[in-house]
């Protein structure tokens, strides 16, 4: 699924090392391991003091294992003059190789360290949200998680609910926003964030001094609604119609944020979310709840079939105190 350019060339040049394993498990006289490839690579500033502080053993370690590989490898790699190190011919010629080896294999280390914590570029984690988070809380959220976390690759998608939750189930996205209930199978519920519908009215509405406001109130009034693809769509118009209202909206909209600037520019009340809507506080608009509470629930998704990257439990983490 993943494309790891870097870490296939990183196996690549450890290949070499394994080599040296494999000849090693084949030769019952040498035991070399990657301390003695590191200790040689050390070494070759010309003392095994060095070689020892950095691999964190003795000198005298540090100088046997030197002295191990020599006898694996079959040629001597340094002269000894006291405590200085001088290369031989074979040493010089070995030596670049040998550090090659020791480099790729750090690496590779650090790599795979990297991806068991989950702060890995190589592994890009990948977010579905509608357009109306997207563009305002998201940024946000992605700020404060990769200020705590480190750099990463990340990809925000944008879409419909339902092309969220077939992002998430196809295991294109590894972690999606949608609406409850669910319409797709093979997804999992890992946060659940509680809402309401509300009305978003624009400051100079005669009605914005409302504490709240009932169906009978807008009766009669200019209304902005999410397009019947919706679920809170259906449900709102089957409230009003339990409230003897038959009236159809002003204006359609595909989007909360969409509602929201519609309603900013005096063109009607938006129900909408209360959660999104809240993301568009800086517009001229006043939040009135909708009486009777119509409850709207949205969950954070990840997909049955794909196991959760780390970076997509780091972000849920990040994000635990999001209502």
């Amino acid at each position: 699924m993943f494309n790891f350019p870097r870490l296939r060339n990183l196996m690549r040049f450890a290949g070499r090392a394994i080599d040296i394993g494999d000849r090693m498990a084949r030769d019952t006289s040498a035991a070399i391991s990657l301390k003695h490839i590191e200790a040689d690579a050390i070494a070759a500033t010309g003392s095994t003091i060095a070689a020892s502080i950095e691999l964190g053993i003795s000198q005298s370690n540090a100088s046997r294992l030197l002295q191990q590989l020599e006898d694996y490898l079959g040629v001597r790699l340094f002269d000894r003059e006291r405590n200085r190190l001088q290369p031989t011919r074979e040493g010089l010629q070995l030596g670049p190789e040998i550090r090659a080896i020791s480099d790729r294999l750090r690496a590779l280390k650090t790599a795979a360290m990297e991806l068991e914590s989950g702060r890995s570029r190589e592994i890009m984690l990948r977010l579905a949200f509608p357009s109306s988070l997207s563009s305002t809380r998201i940024p946000k959220l992605l700020k404060n998680f990769l200020a705590a976390n480190g750099p990463m690759r990340v990809e925000v998608a944008s879409g419909s609910y339902l092309a969220i939750e077939r992002m998430v189930a196809d295991g294109e996205a590894d972690l999606g926003f949608a609406r409850l209930p669910l319409m797709s199978p093979g997804l999992k519920q890992e946060k659940i964030l509680s809402s309401r519908v509300i009305c978003a009215l624009h400051n100079d509405h005669p009605m914005a001094g409302s504490r709240h406001l009932s169906v009978g109130d807008l009766k009669g009034q200019d209304l902005i609604m999410l397009n019947r693809e919706r679920p809170v769509r259906h449900e709102l118009e089957a409230l009003f119609y339990k409230s003897g209202i038959r009236q159809r909206p002003l204006l359609e909209a595909h989007s909360v944020a969409s509602a929201c600037a519609l309603a900013a520019q005096g063109l009607g009340i938006a129900l909408v979310g209360e959660i999104i809507a809240r993301e568009y506080a800086t517009l001229p608009l006043q939040f009135i709840p909708l009486e009777p509470e119509l409850p709207v629930a949205y969950a954070l998704i990840s997909g049955e079939k794909f196991p959760m990257p780390k970076a997509a439990s780091l972000f849920l983490q990040s994000i635990s105190d999001w209502t």
